[in-house]
Formats: C-alpha cells, sequence, structure tokens
C-alpha cells in the first residue's frame, strides 16, 4: 500500500488523511482478531491450553507475524484485565459480605 502512495502525489493534508484512515482500519482489523479469538478461547474453555488455543486460532487466520504478535499481546492483556476486574468484583462481594 505505501509503495503505492509513494508514487502518487497527493498534497500533505490528503496523504495525513489517508495515512490515518489507514491506521484506523488496521487497529478495527486487529480488534477484531482479538474479539474472536476470545470467542474461540471462551468456546474451547478448558479442553485446550490457552497457548494452543491462540496458536490455532492465529494458523487458521494467517495474519501475519506482525498482526499475529499484536493480536497475542491483546488478547493475553485482554485476559488479564477480565481477571483483575473479577478478583476486584469478587474481593467487593466479599467485603460487603463481612460488612453485614
Amino acid at each position: 500500500m505505501f509503495s503505492w502512495l509513494r508514487r502518487r502525489r497527493l498534497n500533505e493534508d490528503a496523504r495525513r488523511r489517508l495515512v490515518i484512515a489507514l491506521a484506523r482500519a488496521e487497529d478495527e482489523l486487529i480488534e477484531t482478531h482479538v474479539q474472536n479469538a476470545l470467542d474461540v478461547i471462551a468456546a474451547v474453555g478448558d479442553e485446550l491450553p490457552l497457548d494452543r488455543v491462540l496458536d490455532v486460532y492465529l494458523e487458521a487466520m494467517e495474519p501475519g507475524a506482525t498482526r499475529a504478535t499484536l493480536i497475542a499481546r491483546r488478547v493475553l492483556a485482554s485476559l488479564e484485565d477480565n481477571e483483575r476486574s473479577r478478583s476486584r468484583g469478587a474481593r467487593r462481594l466479599r467485603e460487603l459480605l463481612d460488612e453485614d
């Protein structure tokens, strides 16, 4: 894509808008992969180890090495965030029950 952009003569404003639009599209594509990978992980449950499920998803979708790394990192971060939220929720529930 960027080779096409280098061959075209776009004014600076149009070039900037194009690059921003491409960046947003890339981010949305990665986020869609993350959500899909999380859905696959939820569907498989405890039948396979997490790293294997993630490998299977990435092999099936063939996102390329750079995207695969980003997707895997975001999936793991999302799972960690969810675990922290559950822990905080459980802790708060215990606190509320102890107050009674």
